[in-house]
This record gives structure tokens, sequence and C-alpha cells, in this order.
């Protein structure tokens, strides 16, 4: 992977939400200014409570920001299906999109918090990263 994630997650203090936006910011995948970061904060741990891989959750909102609309009448179609195909390759790949899922197979020997635990984490954020850079590079293609 091209991607050097350890920078922003896991020993850069980034959380999974905010280094996987980050990157993809980085390697000039989308173009937003890199302060939308900021937006992923709450995201990190499945929102604090398990719930949605962060990682998960900051690479459709990188795939919305590229493929997305910004008026009602223009088609949703073009991002949807990024968003549904990045779903089901994360998902096919690590058999789930819940943190709390993910954790429980991947992160079950590491402590919340502990390195261990960002270590393990370090995958769901490449893959993410992957995956998102992967659709929308097609897309930018067609």
């Amino acid at each position: 992977m091209a991607v050097d994630v350890a920078r922003y997650f896991y020993k850069g203090g980034l959380n999974c939400a905010e280094s996987t936006l980050r990157c993809l910011i980085e390697e000039g995948i989308i173009d937003p200014p890199p302060e939308v970061v900021r937006m992923m904060t709450g995201f990190g741990g499945g929102m604090q409570r398990g719930t949605t891989c962060g990682a998960v959750v900051a690479a459709v909102a990188a795939i919305g920001w590229a493929t997305g609309r910004t008026e009602p009448g223009q088609s949703r179609e073009p991002s949807a299906a990024a968003v549904r195909e990045f779903l089901r390759r994360f998902e096919e790949t690590f058999g789930s999109l819940t943190c709390r899922e993910l954790q429980a197979v991947y992160v079950k020997e590491h402590a919340l918090k502990s390195e261990g635990m960002y270590r393990s984490c370090t995958v769901f954020v490449e893959k993410a990263v992957e995956l998102a850079q992967d659709i929308l590079g097609r897309a930018s293609l067609a």
C-alpha cells in the first residue's frame, strides 16, 4: 500500500476515522481542505460506541465528497453505487462493518486503546483507504 497509514493512525495519534480521511486527502484522492478531518473526530471507535467502524464512515464520507450531489434534482445513484461497492468489499474482507464485531475478531487479545489494538485496527484503516482509492480512481475514469 502506498499510503503510510501509521503516520496518522496508531503512531500519529489520529483516530481511525480522522486518519482514513486524512490519508485520502494527503494522497490527493479527494480535495477538501485538511480542516474537514475535524468532522471525523467523533466517529472514532465506531462513534465512541462500537457501532459502524470509523474507517468505514470516513471512507464513505470521502466517496460522498467525490461523487455526491449538492442539489435535490441531481442523481444520487453514482454516489450510492460507489458506497454500496465500498461497503460490500470491506464487509467481504472482514465479515463486518461494525467496530465492536471487528474488534471481537481481530483485536480480541488486546485491551481497548492499547498499542496492540491500534496495531490491529491499522488493517481496517489501510483497507478503507485502499478501497476508497480504488473505487474513486475508477469513478474518475468513467
